[in-house]
């Protein structure tokens, strides 16, 4: 198959909205497992809209570039990169991968591609958060296959008063 990433456009932003809720459904089923469904509904209300928001928020920012991933002329990825010029740090942002496409290589792919780009645009370092939690697993095997290799565990606790 032919794969191409190139820049996000306008008409882009319905798929990677779709693409952004399918993969993270599996995020958030997970959250209201673990939180309940009282807590969850307080701390994640209408959280496939807020996806929207989020990716228009990105495409506002002018150190933020939104890459999409064409697997035979359908968008099947999206990555954000985010550097901070003055500091030359480099983040990988908001990104996923279509479920139907999961598992065929193209995360490791368009990571490395992420960080080249970063690198390009001055980064001399680049971060990246993801969850400690089952559902983020393959999110964490693809960063450390393209070598993020120091973390920081942050938990967040939850108690009902």
């Amino acid at each position: 198959m032919s794969r191409a990433i190139r820049l996000f456009e306008p008409r882009d932003f319905d798929r990677v909205h779709q693409i952004c809720v399918a993969a993270f459904t599996a995020v958030h089923e997970g959250f209201e497992g673990a939180l309940g469904a009282e807590i969850f509904a307080r701390e994640y209300p209408g959280w496939q809209a807020r996806y929207a928001d989020d990716i228009r928020g990105l495409l506002a920012d002018p150190n933020i570039q939104v890459h999409v991933v064409e697997e035979a002329g359908v968008i099947a990825g999206f990555v954000t990169t985010r550097i901070d010029p003055a500091r030359k740090v480099g983040e990988l942002g908001l990104n996923g991968i279509d479920p139907a496409y999961q598992g065929k290589g193209i995360g490791k792919e368009m990571y490395a591609f992420a960080l080249r780009n970063l690198k390009e645009r001055g980064a001399d370092y680049v971060y990246v958060g993801t969850g400690a939690d089952a559902a983020h697993a393959p999110a964490r095997a693809a960063y450390e296959a393209v070598g993020f290799d120091r973390s920081i565990p942050v938990i967040y606790y939850y108690k009902k008063l």
